[in-house]
């Protein structure tokens, strides 16, 4: 906001606002690249290795507008409307319609649309909203509201979240303004089509079909807020009865995947209350109605505990999460206060097949485990290579950390290294990637892996998972890559081993040592930033967190071998990263051959 008040006399005055700073909304302003504002907005290019189109994109959906919002409701000051005012028109007028980046990507468009007229709510009734301005960005409403309906993104082979952005805003123009003569046709089309979205990219277990973990999360706001925003406008609705109107207008069906979806939200927070990275990880979210991390996803389960009326949601370490309060009001929290407390305790192992997410727990101790195909239908458009890759978090603290995504198109090279192979915690042979990565192609995999759960047990006293994939299958000698996974709960210990055979024809060669040259295998494992590993004896680590004390052990370290403590990163959202520690460990091997470790807690 800068220092100082920024009121204005005439709010509508596109020039020379007084105590205004223009914003360039056309620029990245990390690299200083700028796109040609008249410049049509069909031709308008993404200048991969150059700039990053996110920044104005993203700065152009006013997420920021829930912030200035929330501090003039908490102060009354003014000065807050202002730069609502300010910013808004200065937008308005620096982006004609049609022109520019900033009308390029129709799921920005409609995220800005649904922005506007949710932080519109905080300012309606300030002295400073002139009718004049009102007009102004009513009229902006409907010209972005036309946008998005002739530019859907429904056109390729595969939609994804971007269809459900588009649709989204649809509904929250048809929910805000009725009157419009479209509107009515509008909601129609749009509650069709996202009840048909729900079906097509929701797996029956309630797992997101891009295969991520965060944008699971991203799909699930999208969801619920249009949800949200369409039941409580509905006259049947008597302030609780949440669940039953939405049965009324979306089904059955799409209110019982939308509580799936909320059930995978449980089992994948780790007891830290952060969500486990599994593919892509851009920070994207329709709100941030509180300065959480960005990896803090605990107010879904508040948000559920209350839509829903369920216990389950509402876990005692979790707690309330105030960004629910602005979602359900006073009403909202006084009915979350009389539901009865769920534990983490409570909170079991649990796999999701179909997303292909296989989660070990006990109490404070937590494993997720990637075995699922590629996402999109197996294009993979926001999966990395992480087939059998794994995060561990032992008594709230992360140990093993997915590396996360950090970029886009701006820079290709980190954008690859950080969905290779290499940067996740498994195994690579001959330096070959599980599937091919096509590095012109940012957003797309080859479909080799084809990874595949062959075991799941889940009891009181040991979890067990066995899985496989064929990504190696390709190579002149085919290799399947095995890894099996116990977790002895009482013991603290994980068991992790990896089985490498040949594949001739549909047959397991058990042994075929004398027809293979051998080959080069390398383990990664990678620390979270607050980990320093310490090698104490051949083979065996020592893992020093801020609270736990680690062991990992090389179970048949030979001379063979070779163990390195190598730098590396972690990034923990979009844009940002930490140095981190990784262990790698490199050896030569004819197959079949199997290797194993050991992860205990406490250090024995």
């Amino acid at each position: 906001l800068g220092s100082g008040p920024k009121i204005v006399k005439s709010p509508f005055l596109a020039s020379k606002r007084q105590g205004y700073i223009p914003i360039d909304w056309h620029v990245d302003f990390k690299t200083g690249y700028r796109w040609e504002p008249r410049k049509f907005y069909l031709d308008i290019e993404i200048p991969q290795g150059l700039a990053d189109i996110k920044v104005p994109w993203e700065l152009s959906r006013f997420e920021h507008l829930t912030s200035l919002g929330q501090a003039y409701w908490i102060t009354g000051d003014e000065r807050y409307t202002s730069e609502f005012i300010n910013q808004t028109n200065d937008w308005i007028d620096s982006n004609q319609p049609q022109c520019g980046v900033n009308w390029a990507c129709t799921m920005d468009v409609a995220m800005r649309l649904v922005n506007w007229i949710f932080g519109y709510q905080f300012f309606k009734d300030s002295k400073l909203i002139t009718d004049e301005f009102l007009k102004k960005l009513l009229k902006s409403f409907l010209t972005h509201s036309r946008h998005i309906r002739i530019n859907l993104e429904n056109r390729k082979r595969i939609v994804n979240n971007h269809y459900i952005s588009d649709i989204v805003g649809l509904l929250f123009l048809a929910v805000a303004l009725p009157e419009v003569k479209e509107a009515e046709g509008w909601r129609q089309f749009g509650l069709r089509e996202i009840k048909k979205e729900m079906q097509k990219q929701v797996y029956s277990d309630g797992c997101n079909f891009e295969g991520s973990t965060c944008y699971h999360r991203f799909a699930l706001e999208l969801f619920f807020y249009t949800t949200m925003a369409i039941v409580i406008n509905d006259r049947g609705f008597d302030g609780k009865n949440h669940k039953e109107v939405s049965e009324g207008i979306f089904g059955k069906s799409y209110t019982e995947k939308l509580y799936k979806m909320f059930e995978v939200v449980l089992y994948l927070v780790k007891p830290n209350n952060k969500m486990a990275q599994v593919g892509d990880n851009d920070s994207g979210r329709l709100f941030s109605l509180s300065r959480q991390e960005l990896l803090d996803m605990r107010y879904l389960l508040t948000y559920a505990a209350i839509f829903f009326k369920d216990c389950k949601f509402k876990v005692k370490e979790f707690g309330f999460c105030i960004d629910a309060l602005w979602v359900f009001g006073e009403e909202g929290y006084k009915a979350w206060q009389g539901l009865e407390e769920n534990q983490l305790v409570n909170i079991r192992s649990r796999a999701f097949p179909k997303g292909g997410w296989y989660i070990m727990r006990n109490l404070h101790d937590y494993m997720i485990i990637s075995c699922g195909k590629n996402g999109l239908n197996g294009t993979g458009g926001h999966n990395h290579n992480d087939k059998l890759s794994f995060e561990l978090c032992i008594d709230n603290e992360d140990i093993v950390v997915d590396p996360g995504t950090y970029t886009y198109t701006p820079e290709p090279k980190i954008r690859n290294m950080f969905r290779s192979t290499a940067y996740h915690n498994t195994a690579v042979i001959d330096g070959k990637e599980q599937n091919r990565i096509n590095e012109r192609s940012l957003f797309e995999l080859r479909n080799d892996s084809k990874a595949a759960c062959l075991k799941w047990l889940d009891n009181t006293e040991e979890d067990s998972f066995i899985g496989e994939h064929s990504g190696y299958a390709r190579l002149p000698e085919p290799i399947m890559h095995r890894r099996s996974i116990r977790f002895l709960k009482q013991q603290t210990r994980w068991v992790i081993k990896d089985e490498f055979y040949l594949l001739v024809q549909r047959g397991r060669i058990s042994n075929l040592s004398q027809y293979c040259t051998g080959h080069i295998f390398d383990w990664h494992f990678y620390f979270a930033p607050q980990i320093i590993p310490e090698e104490i004896s051949a083979g065996l680590y020592l893992l020093k967190g801020a609270k736990s004390t680690v062991s990992l052990k090389i179970c048949n370290l030979t001379d063979e071998y070779q163990a390195l403590i190598e730098d590396g990163w972690y990034s923990y959202g979009y844009g940002k990263k930490l140095q981190s520690k990784t262990l790698k460990l490199v050896c030569k091997h004819v197959i079949p051959f199997q290797q194993e470790f050991e992860i205990t807690s406490p250090f024995h």
